[in-house]
């Protein structure tokens, strides 16, 4: 029971940090474009080039780190016409399957996720001279990320699983 513990105390922490960058980016992403925003009014004698890089590539951060706290708070839009019929351990088993299931299809994606970094290493971005290959980096840092959070949640369903297990059979 002590790993439980630690794990729920990790993915706290974890999930903590993540949702401060999340909060951050929003918030840097929101004055950028109302800098941009003010930028283009007679306020201002010249509107600002690098805004519009600056927001791009802060929605690519916000979502990259945003959906691995999604998947960490169980917050991924879902159908659940067949799983609202599903209770106790059947539901545990499908979420655990359904979790281990897309983090094998994310395992899938990670070498094209490298490509994609690497063509990022050819580009510049034009107005900033940033390289691409960090932004796009950004990419496959949410996949690694999501599949590592994908894996987590099915090992904490399966070890609720055992728990059930272990208190039907204490009170059978």
């Amino acid at each position: 029971m002590k790993f439980e513990g630690d794990a729920m105390r990790i993915k706290n922490a974890i999930t903590k940090v993540l949702d401060t960058l999340t909060v951050i980016s929003f918030v840097l992403m929101i004055c950028v474009v109302v800098l941009q925003v003010i930028g283009r009014t007679p306020l201002m004698p010249k509107p600002y080039h690098w805004t519009e890089e600056v927001t791009r590539m802060l929605f690519i951060f916000l979502i990259s780190i945003g959906s691995i706290s999604a998947v960490l708070h169980n917050e991924f839009v879902a159908v659940d016409l067949f799983i609202s019929r599903l209770q106790g351990k059947a539901l545990i088993i499908y979420n655990s399957f359904l979790h281990f299931v897309i983090a094998g299809f994310l395992l899938y994606l990670v070498p094209s996720g490298f490509k994609f970094m690497n063509l990022g290493a050819r580009q510049l971005s034009p107005g900033l001279r940033v390289n691409m290959k960090y932004i796009y980096g950004l990419i496959l840092v949410s996949i690694i990320g999501m599949g590592i959070a994908q894996v987590y949640m099915g090992v904490l369903n399966l070890m609720e699983l055992k728990k059930k297990k272990e208190r039907s059979i204490s009170n059978g």
